[in-house]
């Protein structure tokens, strides 16, 4: 049953990102700078790049190089990234499946993981695909399932395999976007109380020592790397310091905060609702072990901390929280058995996969985008200016995927203007303008400032902002022939 019910996982992820995800075959391109600037690194790194030194962004490793295997699989177009979203939304439908199966059959458990996956990748917290967020569900999915197995099965601490493999999780989670670690700081908290109450400090230190032997399982590679190309400095001050201290984000009041959270939550509520109300029932549900449900709900308020109280909030940060939604649908089939209303049949597993389908095929934010020709769009108009082999910048905001469309990737260390108040970034950005250093900058929303007066503007055209509407203007210039 368990490689059937993959299988259905990944039939489904395939599908429902197919539909959802303008990383998928049947969008031209992904709009979203976010994502554009992920694979630009990506095709970078794949043409022997080292991140961080020789290009600059600001999210973690290991999301750069899900994105540089990506590449290797298609550099001219998202298809390599549809396929390393297909495989982590098996990952996360699978496992939502596992954590459901704990407490149901595999009908419901299989049904429940297919309105999971319909309704996280057709809410606006999705976003146009490819996010951070969507690389880690699976693996806080995955923790959140081992450790409702553990503790709900007995109160005592986790076994130390088990252990291991949940800080293997978290540091993959450290190397794609450490503010989505808080689940696993919830996780350790629980697990430190539980191992202190068994065997005193010393059981305590020694699960730390596990989980802690775990996590660096998937970071000492990377420290390898970055020594070994004399990197380490540009991968700590990108990842680390300038994150920490130079990431833009307007303080705000409490109400401004409450207002954004509500607005965000509101956004989504096909699954946020039903996640809350599950969490609630969970708390009181005398039927679980205390420790499995102290463990799930300090998972999701040190969870919830790391992304809206420290960092600044985003439509895409409320995904972080997509793992605890599986747990209302386990509340709802214990609901349903007290009632003795669950008659369960095979058929109703598969209409609530098809309706799940038919759901994300007309709910999703992208469908405007759906089955258009790249040629239609302002990336595809504008690539056809730019000649064989020539250079580009884009000189502010993020990538708008000419990079991709001209099959360009940047000369510069700064190709792209990031929200992080880096003085050397503008500077670079400034520079290599001024010195007419790329054949071809292209701007967005604004044109380029009159003392960059070494190019000229060849053509402009108007794409899609944030919000899908045709009224971002993008302008195309050319180095002008001296």
């Amino acid at each position: 049953s368990g490689t059937i019910a993959l299988a259905v996982c990944a039939v489904l992820a395939a599908l429902i990102l197919l539909l959802t995800s303008q990383s998928s075959p049947l969008y031209p391109i992904n709009l979203w700078g976010d994502a554009n600037c992920l694979f630009t690194v990506g095709r970078v790194m794949k043409d022997g790049g080292v991140l961080y030194r020789d290009i600059y962004e600001q999210k973690g490793p290991l999301l750069y190089l899900i994105h540089a295997l990506a590449a290797c699989l298609s550099d001219t177009s998202f298809w390599g990234v549809y396929i390393m979203e297909a495989l982590a939304m098996t990952v996360a439908l699978y496992a939502a499946y596992r954590l459901m199966r704990l407490r149901a059959g595999m009908g419901f458990s299989l049904g429940a993981a297919a309105f999971f996956g319909a309704a996280f990748a057709s809410c606006t917290a999705f976003i146009r695909g490819d996010s951070a967020e969507e690389f880690c569900l699976p693996l806080l999915m995955a923790a959140l399932a081992i450790a409702y197995a553990e503790y709900g099965r007995r109160a005592k601490p986790m076994r130390m395999k088990r252990l291991f493999v949940c800080g293997v999780l978290a540091g993959c989670i450290a190397t794609i976007k450490y503010t989505l670690l808080g689940a696993m700081i919830g996780l350790c908290a629980v697990e430190g109380v539980l191992a202190l109450k068994e065997g005193g400090l010393l059981r305590a230190l020694k699960s730390a020592g596990v989980f802690l032997g775990g996590m660096a399982v998937p970071i000492l590679p990377w420290i390898v790397y970055f020594a070994a190309n004399r990197a380490l400095s540009d991968a700590y001050a990108a990842y680390i310091y300038n994150n920490i201290f130079l990431y833009s984000g307007a303080s705000k009041t409490w109400a401004d905060r409450l207002t954004e959270w509500t607005t965000l939550f509101a956004d989504n509520l096909l699954w946020t609702v039903p996640a809350l109300l599950g969490m609630i029932a969970l708390a009181f549900d005398r039927g679980e072990t205390g420790a499995v449900r102290l463990c799930v709900w300090a998972m999701a308020a040190f969870q919830f901390a790391t992304v809206f109280l420290i960092g600044r909030v985003w439509a895409y940060s409320l995904l972080a929280l997509a793992p605890f939604f599986p747990v209302s649908c386990m509340q709802l089939h214990r609901a349903l058995k007290k009632a003795g209303s669950l008659r369960w049949r095979k058929g109703l597993t598969a209409a609530i996969c098809a309706a799940g389908l038919a759901w994300t095929y007309f709910a999703t934010p992208n469908a405007f985008l759906r089955g258009q020709k790249l040629e239609t769009l302002a990336q595809g108009r504008l690539a056809a200016y730019v000649e064989e082999g020539a250079s580009l910048l884009q000189y502010n905001h993020l990538d708008d995927g000419l990079y991709l469309t001209t099959h360009t990737v940047p000369q510069e260390k700064y190709f792209v203007r990031l929200n992080v108040h880096l003085d050397e970034m503008r500077s670079e950005l400034d520079r290599a303008v001024r010195e007419a250093v790329p054949d071809y900058v292209l701007v967005g929303w604004d044109e380029l400032p009159a003392e960059f007066d070494r190019y000229q503007l060849i053509a402009t055209d108007v794409g899609y902002d944030d919000s899908n509407r045709l009224n971002k203007m993008l302008y195309l210039y050319r180095r002008k022939s001296e």
